[in-house]
């Protein structure tokens, strides 16, 4: 665990990506595949893959997933995939703790999604 990503999880209790993000590690991650297989391969991520983790809500439509986690705090995870062509796909995400506070757990959360969807749906390379 970095040692900055703890300090600042003193104060801060949620992690995002994003396309403009400063870490390499919390930007939006590109997928060659339709809205609708990554969507799947999310729910099966999920749902066999990654232990406490509980879909609560799913907006296929708008592309959004709704997921908790209760590991000692409820933590609450929004992915949403956007189609930005026709077989190529965003996918973003925003993880958050009750409570003030997470010490950095919001960002291992993100990167421990990201690192089992990568082994299912290989990412785009840039």
């Amino acid at each position: 665990m970095s040692v900055a990503r703890i300090l600042t999880g003193l104060w801060k209790n949620s992690t995002e990506t994003s396309d403009r993000a400063k870490d390499p590690q919390l930007k939006t991650r590109y997928y060659k595949v339709s809205k609708r297989v990554l969507l799947e391969k999310i729910t099966h991520v999920v749902n066999n893959k990654l232990s406490g983790w509980k879909i609560t809500h799913l907006d296929e439509n708008r592309g959004e997933m709704l997921i908790e986690k209760k590991v000692m705090r409820q933590n609450q995870i929004v992915v949403t995939v956007l189609q930005v062509e026709p077989l190529r796909c965003s996918v973003d995400i925003v993880s958050a703790y009750e409570g003030v506070g997470d010490l950095g757990l919001s960002y291992f959360t993100v990167l421990k999604f990201f690192d089992a969807l990568n082994k299912e749906v290989p990412p785009e390379r840039k």
